[in-house]
């Protein structure tokens, strides 16, 4: 496994990723138009915003030379109360999940954000991905806020707190 920071050009193959995590995760939870409309040029476009702005960083995570997750961590981009920072993506494909990849990548985020002088940061994941849920109160977060059901369940979100 390797991590690095991601390029412009690997914006298409994450875009792509993207697309085949959500099928594997969210499948039953998100309302399938959004699997039907998804827009693979415009989330191309969004990772590469999301590396020219660099408030956030964003990594791959490698298998060899494939691609099989990506991360990002840095300033908040959806500010929530006080909190400045965030792991604002953290996904990895089914196959990789359960094996530890995704602790070394949590990790690599909490390293990243220390060495930024980062002393708490937080998590935002799906009320409905139980598995995420469980895989960040097992990294130390602290459930700090939960929105309230809705219809669309892509919309309401966990956040976790974690401090150094």
């Amino acid at each position: 496994m390797k991590i690095r920071l991601a390029t412009y050009e690997d914006c298409r193959d994450l875009s792509m990723l993207k697309r085949r995590i959500w099928e594997t995760t969210y499948k039953g939870i998100y309302p399938n138009e959004k699997f039907i409309k998804y827009d693979v040029d415009l989330n191309e476009n969004k990772f590469k915003d999301m590396i020219k702005q660099q408030s956030q960083r964003l990594f791959v995570v490698l298998n060899d030379s494939q691609i099989i997750g990506y991360m990002s961590c840095g300033k908040i981009m959806r500010a929530f109360n006080k909190y400045t920072h965030d792991i604002g993506l953290l996904y990895l494909t089914k196959e990789c999940q359960g094996k530890g990849t995704g602790t070394k990548l949590f990790e690599f985020a909490r390293n990243e954000l220390k060495n930024q002088g980062v002393i708490e940061f937080i998590v935002s994941c799906n009320k409905y991905n139980l598995s995420a849920q469980q895989f960040y109160k097992k990294m130390g977060g602290e459930i700090i806020k939960v929105d309230e059901d809705n219809r669309d369940k892509s919309i309401p979100q966990v956040k976790f707190l974690f401090k150094e």
